[in-house]
């Protein structure tokens, strides 16, 4: 399939893009077994972008990484703002505005398929609708990891971005709040912190370094997880690392020196303990 960087209902109102096209995709049901991309990518919306339609061709979802606007669905008009998803189809009106004075940064994506429409309905994110998710920073990731495989093309490119995508929208799903949510500062702040451990455990080899990478304290990165979480920073740190350390013990060719410093440990000793104290056996037993 080919894929361009442009298509003929792409908006010209915004200042800067990454979208792409899938040409062939057009008017194709795609497999069953992943989502049919059409089209998607991020939008840096001018301060007059606007979208009116009566219809479209393809199922869409839109994320809000920053800034404000509007939309209407369906004739009801919601306000925009980081961490709100809406979704329409071919049968939902809509209009999407950008506030003049802090115009969005979005993203978009359009589907098609009997997949796409299974799967917004299995994961109750029905057309019309718009929530507010939790962690807007993981969502944001992974729909940069589709742009990214998308506009890399290859053979199995738009797979890759498919699963990508049906990775975020589940998450949309598991932690979607009602659209008139109001967050905490210091939970934004507590996702941050979160989001850094899962991102980086393996290079992280104190909660103290984690917390300065984050531009807080350890102890108020402590206090943040014991308000929000179920368990301690360390304490996600040593489950993540961990549980790292049990898959790559089982692989036939691993040595424990080499899966210690991999996971940032400074001697296998170290590691050993740890590792023993976690999950109750050494590391050579584990590979035994």
């Amino acid at each position: 399939m080919k894929v361009s960087d442009t298509a003929d209902y792409f908006s010209k109102q915004v200042l800067r893009t990454r979208r792409f096209f899938v040409e062939q995709a057009k008017g194709k049901s795609g497999e069953k077994s992943c989502v049919t991309l059409v089209a998607g990518g991020c939008e840096w919306c001018a301060p007059d972008f606007v979208i009116r339609r009566t219809k479209f061709p393809f199922i869409a979802f839109e994320f809000v990484a920053r800034g404000n606007g509007h939309v209407t669905l369906a004739g009801v008009k919601h306000e925009l703002s980081s961490g709100h998803a809406f979704f329409f189809d071919p049968a939902t009106p809509h209009v999407i505005e950008s506030d003049s004075e802090e115009p969005m940064v979005k993203y978009f994506f359009n589907l098609t398929g009997p997949r796409a429409s299974a799967l917004l309905e299995e994961l109750d994110l029905r057309a019309g609708s718009l929530i507010r998710v939790l962690d807007a920073g993981r969502v944001t990731a992974l729909l940069e990891e589709v742009i990214d495989h998308a506009l890399r093309g290859g053979k199995v490119a738009l797979r890759v971005a498919g699963a990508a995508l049906e990775h975020a929208l589940a998450l949309c799903a598991d932690s979607r709040q009602h659209a008139a949510t109001k967050f905490d500062p210091a939970y934004a702040t507590y996702l941050r912190c979160r989001g850094h451990l899962l991102r980086n455990y393996p290079v992280l080899s104190s909660i103290e370094q984690a917390a300065k990478h984050c531009h807080v304290s350890a102890a108020y990165m402590t206090r943040l997880f014991k308000r929000y979480d179920t368990e301690t920073p360390l304490a996600c740190l040593t489950r993540l690392k961990m549980s790292q350390a049990m898959i790559k013990l089982r692989l036939p060719e691993a040595q424990v020196k080499a899966v210690a410093a991999e996971l940032g440990y400074k001697s296998s000793a170290h590691f050993s303990r740890a590792f023993k104290a976690w999950s109750g056996k050494s590391p050579v037993q584990m590979r035994e």
